[in-house]
């Protein structure tokens, strides 16, 4: 799950917004307040991702692409090359990289902050942040490298990486960072600096026959090899430390210089794994020993930055954003060939997923029923002989007799809420963005979308849905779902955008358990009608 955005410096946000997420997430403001902002803030993270060029950090337009932001001036607040754009998302970390105890929960946010030194100069990534979701406090934070600065080392020591999907990337099209910063909290180094204390001994018994070994051999060969001296200095000044009465300080003091070092192999903005350059034996071994341990008795900065980096891909793979303008209906289709998962960003696969989908196209039907939409859909092939030649009609329910209609022969609404409805029918686990679905829809049919929302959030779908609106019909049935006790006061975030001094600005306006608003709305919005009325 998505859990909150932060942007600075993004188009129309200047100061840091937080904006916080919930399974529904309803976004309001006057317009050009920067409502848009936020989805399009996702969206250039999930189209330069799924562009797959190596390197790239940022695309903030290409062709047929699901969003266009111009170039990296344009995205700036005020256009200014002197600010950092920053990006921070918080969200969910899947079971399989689920955290040791001493990481409070499983939320974690990383943030990238992108800079463009010049005109003529490429844009940057800055540096990457990795935060405690549930704290917020800073865990560590990375600056890349040159490319010039990635010694030869790592490139001689490790032939690819693996990505989030499990695929090879040779390190020669990987990037890397340097940690710059660590935290030095005792909440992160106490379970390993414990388990340390219990498994003293035996650490130091191996170590010390390790010193053994390496010294005979260094007698053996009998010959200046500087990389073999620094060796055995580390391993005497880690024997030494071992066997003296340290403190939790102490080991924090000693350890948090080594892990400062700590080098991240990055594919574009996101950190594929550590970079272990070193050829020293003792430092190969110091690695083995450490692999022993279980999960909670290693702090190991690279892995938290890695699993960041899975835990946003996730996300924004699991992002579908809706343009706001879907395409129009036409007579009939042809069937692509394909089975098509989704309606498409512009609900143009939506064919073809009803073509091959009989049962989803009765659970749209029960929905169309629910929502007192007057038709359902039949979708149906043309002819006899052409079976890839298919249409989809409309069967008018108000009807004493079934009067088949063409979809383009309806109200331009129909064509335009159809997709949504079946996206939030076929989505699992999916976050769904869309601007202003209530477009073309009367108030009562806004409202009803309510219950839409209310029904998709839970199992089995429990998809997630941001949506930037301007429907008081539609946020008058979520807050009487609330007081029905069909959803909780938490599963909605009402965000308002309004224009501040230093940007847009971001507040939340929370709900009780009776489904009335805790805050007052700003700046009297809605308060229109009122005004009408008197």
């Amino acid at each position: 799950m998505l859990h909150a955005l932060e942007l600075e410096n993004f188009k129309a946000f200047g100061e840091r917004a937080r904006i916080p997420f919930a399974p529904i997430t309803l976004i309001f403001g006057e317009n050009s307040a920067g409502k848009s902002t936020i989805l399009q803030a996702l969206n250039l993270l999930k189209q330069t991702r799924e562009s797959r060029e190596t390197g790239v950090l940022l695309l903030p337009r290409v062709e047929n692409g699901i969003v266009d932001l111009g170039s990296f001036q344009d995205m700036l607040f005020d256009h200014d090359l002197e600010r950092t754009l920053s990006i921070r998302v918080e969200t969910t970390v899947g079971r399989r990289y689920r955290f040791r105890p001493s990481f409070s929960g499983d939320k974690i946010a990383i943030e990238l902050r992108f800079k463009r030194p010049s005109l003529e100069e490429e844009v940057l990534l800055d540096e990457i942040g990795i935060y405690n979701g549930k704290s917020a406090k800073c865990i560590a934070k990375f600056q890349p490298l040159d490319r010039t600065e990635i010694s030869r080392e790592f490139r001689g020591r490790l032939g690819f990486f693996r990505d989030s999907r499990g695929l090879p990337v040779s390190i020669s099209k990987l990037g890397a960072a340097k940690c710059v910063w660590l935290t030095e909290e005792p909440e992160h180094w106490k379970l390993e600096f414990e388990w340390r204390l219990r498994n003293n001994e035996e650490e130091l018994r191996e170590l010390k026959e390790i010193l053994t070994e390496f010294e005979h051999a260094n007698e053996a060969r009998q010959e200046d090899n500087n990389r073999l001296r620094e060796g055995l200095k580390s391993l005497n000044d880690e024997i030494k430390f071992l066997s003296s009465d340290f403190d939790l300080k102490t080991y924090i003091s000693r350890r948090h210089q080594e892990k400062m070092n700590t080098v991240l192999g990055m594919q574009g903005f996101l950190p594929v794994g550590a970079m272990h350059g070193e050829r020293s034996s003792w430092r190969g071994v110091r690695r083995s020993l450490l692999r022993r341990r279980p999960d909670d008795a290693v702090f190991d900065v690279a892995r938290l930055a890695t699993i960041a980096g899975y835990a946003l891909e996730q996300t924004l793979e699991s992002l579908f954003p809706m343009s706001p303008f879907r395409r129009p209906p036409e007579r009939w289709y042809i069937f692509r060939g394909t089975s098509p998962q989704n309606v498409g960003y512009r609900g143009d696969l939506l064919p073809d997923l009803l073509f091959r989908r009989p049962e989803l196209v009765q659970d749209t039907n029960e929905w169309l029923k629910r929502l007192d939409i007057g038709y359902e859909l039949e979708v149906k092939p043309v002819g006899t002989e052409a079976r890839d030649l298919f249409e989809v009609r409309l069967i008018d329910t108000r009807r004493k007799e079934r009067v088949s209609v063409a979809l383009p022969d309806v109200g331009f609404g129909i064509s335009q809420l159809l997709p949504f409805v079946v996206q939030s029918l076929v989505s699992e686990e999916q976050i769904i963005s869309i601007e202003q679905p209530e477009v073309h829809v009367h108030p009562r049919l806004q409202a009803d979308l309510g219950d839409l929302l209310a029904e998709a959030i839970k199992k089995p779908r429990r998809s997630q849905f941001i949506v930037e609106t301007h429907s008081e019909h539609l946020i008058l049935r979520l807050q009487r779902l609330v007081y029905k006790n069909r959803i909780k006061p938490e599963d909605v975030s009402v965000i308002y955008v309004s224009r501040g001094p230093e940007g847009a600005e971001a507040q939340r306006l929370h709900l009780d358990e009776e489904g009335d608003f805790i805050d007052e709305w700003p700046n009297g919005f809605f308060l229109e009608r009122l005004r009408e009325l008197r």
